[in-house]
């Protein structure tokens, strides 16, 4: 059977999510290499396998832009997340056993029913008007000691697989799914798995495997009375990267991928750094207060007079320019900070 033929086959068995997903080709690729072959009787694997890519390839927040799915998933990777999941095997089986009473998968292999079990569950948690147990709120209270808190326990998320982003389920404390979330985050926190991943893992046997790269893209607004030179209102919008590298391998150039979709998401222009020249005149301006909201004409003329009277710099004809260039400036450090 060629590639194409078996491509074509695992598109027709393959789950509703899952069908037309590239996961499958990527399946195709990673199984060829490890085996060394391709067998029309490993299709439940090579299925199998292609599950695992696409939920690890789901965003735990759907607004993140396209970072992390830029850099390919290897056979590396593959075999560090399944040798990662044979030395936590054991914890797996002890929360399963805990909470369930078993330490296979309560949906082995079967996505379908532990999702639909989740969002049930979810859901009656919610609707109960019962008041959690003084058992559970004792238990709460226990684990809250143990985790050297007092900030009291309050809803909290489970992250689930969708068909193309991870859902979130608010979960109450003393519920089993509030237990269920916690564990998840310990694992999730231990290791590196995405934490929709590890929930799939625990409820179904479906393996996690380790994202060459986590990354959290920090779009931070805030609204606050922060007014620019011109008296002009601003919004604080922080932008921060943060990368994680879980692999020994991550290449000079997928970090080069990963900074370049960075700057095409925030459609950052190339601009130059401040130049000395620049960062000399902005201190020399705010040593002085800053722009003035009155008096500017005379404020710039002294400005340059005292520039000009330092022979090291370059100096201005006229007040304005020396406005104009303090202006570049601003601009420049606004971009990084602000929006109007």
């Amino acid at each position: 059977m060629s590639r194409q033929d078996l491509i074509s086959t695992l598109e027709k068995a393959a789950s509703p999510d899952l069908q037309g997903h590239k996961a499958i080709q990527k399946a195709v690729e990673l199984y060829e290499i490890i085996y060394n072959k391709l067998s029309p009787d490993k299709l439940d694997s090579i299925l199998k396998l292609a599950e695992r890519i696409r939920i690890n390839s789901l965003k735990d927040n759907e607004a993140l832009p396209e970072l992390e799915n830029i850099v390919e998933i290897t056979p590396r990777d593959l075999v560090m997340s399944d040798f990662l999941v044979s030395r936590t095997a054991y914890w797996v089986q002890t929360i399963r056993e805990d909470m369930f009473g078993v330490s296979e998968p309560p949906f082995d292999d079967d996505l379908e029913s532990a999702l639909s079990w989740l969002e049930t569950t979810a859901r009656i948690d919610m609707e109960s008007k019962n008041p959690v147990a003084a058992s559970a709120k004792k238990e709460i209270s226990k684990i809250a000691d143990q985790e050297e808190t007092r900030v009291p326990f309050i809803m909290r998320d489970l992250f689930m697989p969708a068909k193309n982003n991870v859902k979130s389920l608010w979960v109450q404390p003393g519920t089993l799914l509030y237990n269920l979330s916690r564990k998840v985050d310990n694992i999730a926190n231990a290791t590196g798995f995405k934490r929709h991943a590890v929930t799939v893992y625990i409820l179904t046997g479906l393996a996690p495997i380790l994202p060459r790269v986590n990354i959290d893209l920090d779009l931070g607004r805030a609204e606050m009375p922060v007014k620019g030179s011109d008296n002009e209102a601003l919004i604080l919008a922080k932008r921060s990267l943060k990368i994680e590298i879980n692999t020994a391998d991550l290449s000079p150039r997928e970090l080069k991928m990963i900074y370049d979709q960075y700057r095409k998401e925030l459609k950052i222009r190339k601009t130059k750094s401040l130049s000395d020249e620049q960062i000399r005149l902005f201190y020399l301006v705010y040593n002085r207060g800053g722009p003035p909201r009155k008096g500017a004409k005379a404020f710039w003329e002294d400005i340059k007079k005292e520039w000009n009277s330092n022979p090291a710099n370059k100096p201005y004809t006229s007040w304005e320019g020396v406005y104009q260039r303090f202006k570049i400036v601003e601009e420049k450090m606004d971009g990084l900070f602000f929006q109007n």
